[in-house]
């Protein structure tokens, strides 16, 4: 259970999380807090090892740093494991540690949504799409690369220009070829 939370007239949770850590530094104890986003503040409740809330923070959505239309919200690391919420306001950047790295990204999506009035942006199954092809891609160079040097030939068919004639050609990567238009030799 938490401790009851004061809010304003009109003021409304939006989403809530437990097991967020404050501040950057690992020399703070466990990631035992409470962190809510309400259409008017972040709210942090502070909670002792026992989870007993101690102390409750209140971080004014209205003082957090604007630049292009959007708050001033960033994924940062407080070290090589932890990814944190960095909230830049006015006077100073609160930051807040997560337990997943994809949990950050929905707060700042939240963030942004609250402060300038437009929807949360959803993914759409084309943009996962795109997303999974593009790491696909990444993988598929270096594996190539590897065959290329243990001599192992590749079976990706790729096609390219003519750098002659500029006919289409089609080949295996890494192979050669004589074009059968103008006779000169490509590697692919």
């Amino acid at each position: 259970m938490t401790e009851e939370l004061r809010l304003e007239p009109q003021e409304a949770v939006i989403m809530r999380m437990e097991k967020v850590g404050y501040g950057k530094s690992f020399l703070i104890p466990a990631n035992n807090n409470e962190l809510i986003l309400t259409n008017r503040n972040l709210i942090l409740i502070r909670k002792n090892l026992l989870g007993k809330g101690e102390e409750t923070l209140y971080f004014p959505i209205s003082e957090i740093r604007m630049a292009d239309g959007h708050p001033q919200v960033r994924k940062g690391k407080a070290d090589h494991m932890t990814h944190t919420l960095d909230v830049y306001m006015n006077d100073k950047m609160e930051s807040f540690r997560f337990e997943w790295e994809s949990d950050i990204d929905e707060w700042i999506a939240q963030i942004d949504s609250v402060v300038t009035g437009e929807p949360v942006k959803r993914k759409t199954e084309a943009d996962m799409i795109a997303e999974a092809m593009a790491i696909v891609e990444t993988i598929e160079e270096p594996i190539e690369k590897m065959k290329g040097i243990l001599g192992i030939k590749s079976d990706k068919e790729v096609s390219c220009r003519c750098p002659s004639c500029g006919a289409s050609l089609i080949g295996l990567k890494g192979e050669t070829q004589k074009c059968p238009y103008c006779g000169t030799f490509h590697t692919f």
